[in-house]
């Protein structure tokens, strides 16, 4: 069965919205570079120690939204 062009535009626009919101649920997923100490880890020490910028430093509390 041959598909109407209304049809093909449907699955293009479902399958646009599922991709948006695969992306967005990524987005929400926490970064490898946050703790619950660091806002932002900038790498480690030679003995694997986190440093970086802590959330109290950026004036936030853990894993607060940003505006």
């Amino acid at each position: 069965m041959k598909k109407t062009e209304a049809e093909k535009l449907a699955i293009k626009r479902a399958a646009r919205k599922r991709k948006k919101a695969r992306l967005a649920a990524q987005e929400q997923q926490s970064l490898p570079e946050q703790d619950g100490r660091f806002f932002y880890i900038a790498g480690y020490t030679s003995g694997g120690a986190p440093y970086g910028v802590t959330w109290e430093e950026m004036g936030l509390e853990p894993w607060e939204e940003l505006e």
